[in-house]
């Protein structure tokens, strides 16, 4: 007589083989929010347009949506969008509303016909698009281990690629890139959702949460490629990828988008950005629908897809790609095919490229075991790739590469505080931030080593937000003190002042800064009118706190239109008084 025993319990006898079950459990798998994701998020400034796709009935209405930044919740005015027949679900679009912190914020949808949704750490509010920043690369974090379930001496608690990951994460949230892009192999074994109870992908998804800035994944061959020596079908990898970060409907796409992989691109300021699918599908891997996915990405289909989407990309742009692999070769031939960079991963223990030719075309070491990642500047769009870094501590070295030192516990108990950076990279970090949580007793704040961004306050505690510049192989000590109560001009508290605006003369569609300075908190409004008095942009309209403030601007009208060569007036107009700069504009 044959033993027949349940799918369950046939899983649990063999992760007790492997080792001890650990209490991993599903992530927040895809329900109503189909985009933004945290793995895809929307990067927009106040006054864009938030599109929004949602998985819900044609018979839907009463849509609801906010932008929640911890216990804030600020509501987002629905402008456009609905059903679309040739897709199979909504396509809707908010407008993202002036005065939010410049922040990365959780998406909530509701609806009369469905469950109240959230994607975590799927939008970013910025104030402008800047001209000058730097983004991240890292790549195969291969987590939680890369111990295969195949393989002797595994075991569902080894999470040793996930302290390789949350390493290069603790710096970059000190170094704050304008995003990252994760390259490939996010997951050592994508099949694992349920087998053993890995739940990999639920808690790769997990450590988005921990990065203070967006995070854009494209899958490589861990992730959606499958293997044949474990139990789960083919196809199982692909689809649970599709259950966390891609689209469920690529499993049967619509006729209004009929692709089978997710390959997507998203633009900031004038780069231009194309994440596709990397992944094998032959030989020790799946084979799943061969007819479909071929031996390997990229596909005749992905290549198509990807020239329609450069050319329709703005005029002027640089164009990189962001993929794991070239498996087939296609992107031999960067200018053959318009773009002006690639960058990759897969290799572990690739070699350092050619940073100086162009268009570039540059692997990565892996962040599981090397802990890896590079930065890649921006100025007027041209893209400068920095170095291969390393982030210290064990197992790469008793040194930490980047630390951070406080004064004080740094959890809003505290009035002032103070911060020591240490920086054993040999690249300066002149966009680095840190935020000061401080104990809120509506108090003005002054910063020495930096200069503050924003205060943002909610309930008991003040977070102070210190842009600083960190030295290469050096130090920098920054501390943030209270000068006075809010609404009180402190004893030889600045006065009003608004600083001429840089550059200057300024060509629209770039980065604008003006800085200026409230002797004391209150409503306060700059606005920007041509020279026959017409009002033609406003840049701030609201309560503001005394101090020293900045803000960005792309140089676009009221009207979302780029401002044509001129002389502007910009007026800061407050309580205590009012002052006046000119600003020029080039074609």
């Amino acid at each position: 007589m044959r033993l027949l025993l349940p799918l369950v319990a046939v899983l649990a006898l063999l992760a007790a083989l492997h080792g001890s079950a650990a209490a991993w459990t599903y992530g927040d798998t895809l329900t109503v929010i189909w985009k933004p994701l945290p793995n895809v998020p929307a990067i927009l400034r106040p006054g864009d347009t938030l599109t929004v796709w949602a998985n819900a009935p044609a018979g839907a209405g009463g849509w609801s949506a906010a932008l929640n930044l911890s216990a804030r919740s600020y509501p987002l005015a629905l402008t456009g969008g609905g059903w679309q027949p040739s897709l199979g679900w909504w396509v809707l679009s908010f407008a993202i509303p002036p005065g939010l912190p410049d922040e990365l914020y959780d998406l909530a949808l509701t609806c009369s016909a469905c469950a109240a949704d959230v994607a975590r750490h799927a939008v970013r509010v910025i104030p402008a698009f800047k001209s000058d920043f730097y983004f991240a690369q890292v790549t195969d974090t291969h987590l939680p281990s890369h111990v295969y379930s195949s393989d002797g001496g595994f075991s569902v608690a080894d999470t040793s690629s996930l302290a390789d990951f949350d390493a290069v994460i603790d710096d970059f949230n000190v170094i704050r890139p304008e995003f990252v892009l994760h390259t490939g192999d996010v997951v050592n074994e994508g099949e694992l959702e349920e087998y053993l109870g890995m739940h990999e992908l639920g808690r790769a998804q997990g450590m988005i949460a921990r990065l203070r800035d967006p995070i854009f994944y494209v899958s490589g061959n861990h992730d959606i490629g499958g293997w044949t020596p474990t139990p789960p079908p083919a196809g199982t990898s692909r689809k649970n990828w599709w259950r966390y970060f891609g689209w469920p409907a690529l499993a049967s796409p619509p006729a209004g988008y009929p692709y089978h992989s997710q390959d997507y691109s998203f633009d900031y300021g004038l780069l231009h950005c194309v994440g596709m699918e990397g992944y094998e599908n032959s030989g020790g891997y799946d084979n799943y629908l061969p007819a479909i996915y071929g031996a390997s990405s990229m596909t005749a289909e992905q290549m198509s897809w990807l020239a329609a989407d450069l050319a329709a990309a703005p005029p002027g742009h640089t164009r990189l790609a962001f993929i794991h692999y070239d498996y087939r070769s296609q992107f031999a031939n960067l200018a053959g095919l318009g773009l002006d960079g690639a960058i990759w991963g897969h290799d572990h223990g690739v070699p350092e490229g050619d940073r100086g030719a162009r268009p570039f075309n540059l692997g990565l070491q892996s962040c599981l075991y090397n802990r890896s990642f590079r930065l890649i500047r921006v100025h007027d769009g041209v893209m400068t790739p920095g170095p291969m870094h390393r982030s210290g501590g064990a197992p790469m070295s008793a040194a930490d590469s980047l630390t951070v030192t406080w004064s004080g516990a740094n959890d809003g108990t505290r009035s002032r505080l103070s911060a020591t950076v240490r920086n054993l990279f040999g690249e300066a970090w002149d966009h680095a931030r840190l935020v000061f949580h401080l104990a809120n007793h509506d108090s003005v704040y002054a910063a020495t080593g930096g200069a503050i961004a924003q205060v943002v306050r909610e309930g008991g505690t003040a977070a102070v937000y210190v842009d600083c510049t960190i030295p290469a192989a050096g130090t920098l000590a920054v501390s943030v003190v209270p000068t006075g109560p809010l609404g009180v001009p402190s004893a030889g508290a600045a006065a009003l002042r608004l600083e001429a605006p840089r550059p200057n003369p300024f060509r629209p569609g770039l980065a604008l800064s003006l800085r200026y300075t409230l002797p004391s908190a209150g409503h306060a409004s700059i606005r920007v009118y041509d020279l026959g008095g017409r009002l033609v942009a406003t840049l701030l309209d609201g309560r503001a706190e005394p101090g020293d403030h900045a803000l960005l601007w792309d140089g676009c009208s009221r009207a979302g239109e780029l401002l044509g060569p001129g002389v502007y007036l910009v007026r800061l107009l407050t309580a205590a008084g009012e002052r006046r700069v000119k600003l020029a504009t080039l074609r």
